[in-house]
């Protein structure tokens, strides 16, 4: 009767920490993250692509991989993917290498926040972009938000944005 007893109540149990364990996992849904957009300290006008060609150590074509760490900078989240580099535009990188974005998933009080820097939105895996980074001496190469990345939806616009910074690198 005692064994009975015991099975039943890590029965009973089971079934009550299954519920909320779902229920837990439905509220931190990254897709359910509540939003929260800061302005960056931009130090130039990186909108000009001549000034942000300048101010960068390599621009290349790259697919995104997977995201591969976050980690915490001066108190805000950062993000880490792994990008294949497909083409180069400046510099010589080679293969695949780790790409830090700015901002990222953070839980506060119990809640789901995404942190965006100038509503740029976090890398997507298997999308292609143009990057514009630089070296660290953490072994990652370091994005600005808005103007560090660029999707490209279609390989005309691929064609486009290497011919401009091509056009762009030949005068400086």
């Amino acid at each position: 009767m005692r064994k009975i007893a015991i099975v039943l109540g890590l029965f009973l149990l089971g079934i009550g920490i299954i519920p909320i364990k779902y229920f837990t996992t439905l509220l931190d849904s990254k897709d359910s993250a509540i939003i929260v957009n800061k302005h960056y300290p931009f130090t130039d006008d990186y909108q000009d692509k001549r000034k942000l060609a300048k101010a960068v150590d390599n621009i290349f074509i790259a697919e995104v991989i997977r995201e591969v760490e976050n980690e915490q900078y001066s108190g805000n989240p950062n993000t880490q993917f792994l990008v294949r580099i497909t083409q180069n535009i400046k510099g010589a990188l080679l293969g695949d290498i780790t790409v830090n974005q700015e901002g990222g998933y953070f839980k506060e009080k119990g809640k789901l926040y995404l942190l965006t820097y100038e509503k740029s939105p976090l890398l997507k895996k298997g999308e292609m972009y143009l990057f514009a980074v630089t070296a660290t001496k953490k072994g990652y190469f370091e994005m600005m938000p808005k103007y560090g990345s660029m999707l490209l939806d279609n390989e005309d616009e691929k064609i486009k944005q290497i011919e401009e910074f091509r056009k762009i690198l030949a005068v400086n």
